[in-house]
């Protein structure tokens, strides 16, 4: 039985703990698991915080000191 000394982690997509040596799709336990987190992605069931950006679009001429 081969020895970890690095402790076991959970896969994102399925909660299934392995160590990070183990798998060839870090940090998913395995490839099926990282197509279905690019399938969440792409489908936009998961994506990234932002703030709406309060800055004009456009630059208002009458505001501009000449």
């Amino acid at each position: 039985m081969t020895e970890h000394p690095q402790r076991k982690i959970a896969c994102p997509t399925c909660g299934k703990q392995f160590y990070m040596d183990e798998t060839t799709a870090p940090p998913f336990c395995c490839q099926r698991c990282k197509l279905i987190d690019l399938g969440r992605w792409l489908d936009e069931e998961i994506g990234l915080p932002h703030e709406q950006d309060e800055s004009p679009k456009t630059i208002d001429r009458d505001s501009v000191d000449q």
